[in-house]
């Protein structure tokens, strides 16, 4: 099997984003603005309906779980046309000079199909994973409610062991279903979960450094912009206060910051589909374009 070059992948996602800033800022701007705006309008009606909200009402739920459903729609739909924008890009379909770009044609619906399935299954697998995991615990005897009366018996081990393989599991079939899924959808009329599942055959420890050197970073700066949230909220002492505390005025601080918030969430969007997509375009190409693997012509 073809391996995937870990540090070439690595190495053309950097220099394809820094090279192609203005492309990919040109591609992504429009999605990821829409997207954050939707998102944002979401978290102020719950910020100004919260007492409605701690209370229960129905119709104030209702409506907030319609804008929570809608913002994640589009922000899916948009990653798509984002997705889709950028593979192009990498198989050399220019588009140098683009100021607006916001494409809805087959590929792109095609693309949103297949982050629905992709989000439906990483949910089913997490939840199978859960499932397993408490029916093993059960039947080892252990009390579920009562973490700290554990007792190192070989059940327990065994149950401990059957829930480290079920989530590995979970895991690793994500990440290859969905590593090389923008790049099989865009160059493939049959490409989908499968074929990037089957694609990334041998290749798993390497698509997983991959994607923590191309995802770690992008994580690096949503957590490093929530610490400059909370800080300026809560003050210098905030990492002091008790888990119960802070969670509650965490909530209150981020719903105090949401413009800037989402504003600084819109350019890490944009940041992180150059890098995450372009590696994945990369790695599709080595595997296939260049004659490793049997390629699905489009019709």
């Amino acid at each position: 099997m073809q391996k995937i070059p870990v540090g070439q992948t690595i190495a053309f996602a950097y220099l394809f984003l820094f090279a192609h800033i203005g492309t990919v800022v040109g591609i992504a701007w429009l999605p990821a603005v829409l997207s954050a705006a939707v998102n944002y309008l979401t978290r102020l009606y719950a910020a100004t309906h919260r007492a409605e909200l701690d209370a229960g009402d129905p119709q104030t739920m209702g409506a907030y779980f319609t804008l929570s459903l809608a913002a994640l729609l589009l922000m899916l739909f948009a990653s798509s046309v984002v997705a889709a924008g950028i593979t192009r890009q990498v198989q050399g379909q220019s588009f140098r000079g683009v100021v607006l770009y916001f494409a809805a044609g087959r590929t792109e619906f095609r693309m949103f199909a297949a982050n629905l399935r992709y989000l439906a299954g990483a949910g089913t697998l997490f939840l199978l994973a859960t499932l397993i995991t408490f029916a093993a615990f059960m039947l080892a005897g252990i009390p579920l409610n009562s973490p700290e009366q554990i007792q190192p018996t070989a059940a327990a081990i065994l149950a401990g062991l059957v829930s480290w393989a079920v989530f590995i599991y979970a895991f690793v079939t994500i990440l290859r279903m969905g590593f090389l899924l923008p790049a099989v959808i865009v160059a493939e009329e049959k490409g989908g979960l499968r074929r990037s599942h089957d694609l990334t055959r041998g290749n798993i420890g390497r698509v997983f450094l991959i994607m923590l050197a191309l995802g770690g970073p992008i994580l690096l700066l949503l957590i490093g912009g929530e610490t400059v949230v909370l800080r300026s909220a809560l003050g210098p002492d905030f990492v002091n206060l008790s888990a119960s505390e802070f969670f509650q005025r965490a909530g209150e601080a981020m719903e105090q910051k949401l413009l800037p918030w989402h504003i600084f969430s819109a350019v890490v969007f944009i940041l992180g589909s150059g890098l995450i997509y372009s590696g994945s375009a990369y790695a599709y190409r080595t595997l296939v374009r260049e004659g490793n693997e049997p390629r699905q012509p489009l019709a």
